[in-house]
């Protein structure tokens, strides 16, 4: 596993201002799993050795789409569209021996006049299996908030969002991302994964260079942006994240959250303390607080509100809780 800091010029920016004795910005957490292959028959995909996998948020799919003697693949032949496609296929198998495994206990159940424990977990496990069995991802099974709710302990693979990365020469860098991703992204149903095009080793060889020589080495390949960063931006975007901050002389820090969390919750990532007494949030949005330069003139310009426990956090909200336990 491997944790990336969060690039931010905002948060930057506030430790310029507050120089806190302490900086800490968001985190992502990367697990880098064993690669999958094709199995060898049973009745369970190519993924029954990666269970360890279902507790994570999302997940990101790598594809190779580069040509090299040296790195035999194990389909013997490099084709991008094919083993997504296969992969995606792989993680609707999971699930399916999962559904059914668990529907059979309970129509068993039922058989006997049992009622279901959980009719929501029941009727959801139905609308998965349909879905799954028209190969589609369990995602797209319709469910209501209380079906999800009664299936999240099974962890499903195809109820995670997904990004798909293929992985390029420096020759298809330089060619347009659209047509690189399109045949992948063919491969798959409405609505589609997000799909980029990255390459492993143009990355890899990023990461060793100056700042100066990676600036001058992208701009010759015609890359916008690192591709780590990149990720880490789709990464929020999949998983509907925003950061709020604190800030202070003592540390100016990014809390992550999900879109839409009301401030007490917002208030929990901070301390489970400041959500059980929570009284009220004192918020002003970061573009507000560099047009007044300080908080005082924030405050005198009436910039700074006072919100409830009804207030939604909004990305690049800078926060500070009220609260008495």
């Amino acid at each position: 596993m491997g944790s990336v800091l969060v690039p931010d010029e905002r948060l930057v920016r506030l430790r310029d201002m507050y120089t806190p004795k302490k900086f800490t910005p968001a985190k992502v957490d990367y697990i880098d799993a064993p690669p999958v292959e094709k199995p060898r028959g049973g009745e369970r995909g190519g993924l029954a050795s990666l269970s360890a996998l279902r507790d994570v948020d999302a997940f990101v799919l790598v594809v190779r789409a580069f040509e090299d003697p040296s790195v035999p693949h194990f389909m013997t032949t490099v084709d991008a569209p094919r083993d997504a496609s296969w992969l995606a296929g792989e993680l609707l198998l999971e699930d399916l021996a999962v559904v059914e495994k668990r529907l059979e206990r309970i129509e068993k159940s039922l058989k006997v006049g049992k009622k279901p424990e959980d009719p929501q977990e029941y009727d959801a496990l139905v609308r998965v299996k349909a879905a799954l069995e028209s190969e589609r991802p369990a995602r797209d099974a319709g469910l209501t908030p209380l079906q999800e709710r009664a299936i999240r302990g099974f962890q499903f693979f195809t109820l995670r969002p997904w990004i798909v990365v293929v992985n390029v020469d420096d020759a298809a860098l330089k060619e347009p991302e659209g047509s690189v991703i399109a045949p992948v992204l063919a491969k798959f149903s409405d609505p589609k994964p997000t799909v980029v095009a990255l390459s492993a080793k143009t990355e890899a060889e990023l990461a060793t260079l100056p700042e100066a020589e990676a600036s001058e080495f992208m701009t010759m390949l015609g890359i916008q942006e690192p591709g780590l960063t990149r990720m880490i931006r789709l990464s929020y975007e999949v998983l509907g994240l925003v950061s709020f901050f604190t800030v202070g002389p003592d540390e100016v820090r990014a809390w992550t959250i999900r879109r839409e969390t009301a401030a007490p919750e917002a208030a929990g990532a901070i301390h489970s303390d400041l959500e059980r007494g929570f009284i009220r949030a004192e918020v002003i949005a970061y573009d507000d607080l560099m047009t007044a330069e300080t908080m005082p003139k924030a405050r005198e310009r009436g910039l700074l509100r006072t919100e409830g426990r009804d207030y939604r956090v909004r990305d690049g909200d800078i926060v500070n809780i009220r609260f008495s336990v």
